[in-house]
Parts: C-alpha cells; sequence; structure tokens
C-alpha cells in the first residue's frame, strides 16, 4: 500500500474493510437454496422480499451469500452467454469470473462433486505453478472454483 493510501484509511472506514457477503442472480431461488445446500453445504439463513425480487440468504465456507432471484423485474431477464464461457474464453469480458473457495483435500472434494453429478470443467488441474484446482458449474451455469489448501 502507498503512503498516499495508509494515510487516508481510517481505522473506522476503509481501514476495517472486511468481505461481508457475495450475491449471485439465479433464473430460481428455490433449485439455487438446494443446489447450494446440497452441493456445497450452505446453510439456509433467511428469505425476504426485497424491492427487486427475492432474496435467500446463505452462510457456508466461512462466508454468506445472497441469492437474489429478479423474476419480479418488469423486464424480461437476459443471459449474458459470453459471461459463461468455458476457460479460457471465459476471461474475454471483463467482470467477475469465479465464485472461489478452497478445501484441505481437493481429490476427495472432487470426487464427492463427481458423486453428486455436478457439471465439471476441469478436474485437479494446476492452473499455475503451485495453483491446483477443481472448477465446476451450478445449476445455472456459473464457474465455481475450488483450490486445494497450501
Amino acid at each position: 500500500m502507498t503512503a498516499e493510501a495508509a494515510a487516508v484509511r481510517d481505522p473506522a472506514g476503509l481501514g476495517s474493510l472486511a468481505l461481508h457477503n457475495v450475491a449471485v442472480s439465479v433464473s430460481d431461488l428455490d433449485l439455487a437454496i438446494e443446489w447450494y445446500t446440497r452441493v456445497l453445504g450452505f446453510e439456509f439463513v433467511a428469505r425476504a422480499e426485497i424491492n427487486e425480487g427475492e432474496v435467500a440468504l446463505m452462510s457456508g465456507a466461512g462466508t454468506q451469500m445472497e441469492l437474489l432471484d429478479s423474476s419480479k423485474v418488469p423486464e424480461p431477464r437476459i443471459r449474458l452467454d459470453p459471461l459463461f464461457a468455458d476457460p479460457p474464453r471465459h476471461l474475454l469480458p471483463i467482470g467477475t469470473k469465479f465464485l472461489v473457495f478452497e478445501v484441505d483435500d481437493l481429490g476427495k472434494a472432487s470426487t464427492e462433486l463427481e458423486k453428486l453429478g455436478v457439471r465439471i470443467v476441469w478436474r485437479e488441474k494446476e492452473i499455475a505453478p503451485g495453483w491446483v484446482a477443481t472448477a465446476i458449474r451450478d445449476f445455472d451455469g456459473n464457474l465455481i472454483n475450488i483450490f486445494r489448501r497450501h
């Protein structure tokens, strides 16, 4: 961090920055709740109406997740296919690429994912020196990467 950046970081302001949760737009809220519970072991916390539709709050993997169902938005929902391209073409559009987790034993986690019938993009692939991961897609096609802890 530069001296200039450090000078503006108040301990109660940006100095206290922490990840609160991740929000994912989904095509079917009930299916999303079931998938993230069954496959990744998240726990359902609450469901609420919001101005844009409905949200389910989930907890797991040391974080929280909002599953957003925008089915009540008056405009038709769209899927931007380039965002769902298979790697390496997924890097062409600018934006978020993967929801990323880590596990102690990637081999065991990968086998469990296969037994659950999850769509695997790659299994236990070295994507950079020392970085081994299994990539999957959720029921909507969102990319999820699971790394082996070092």
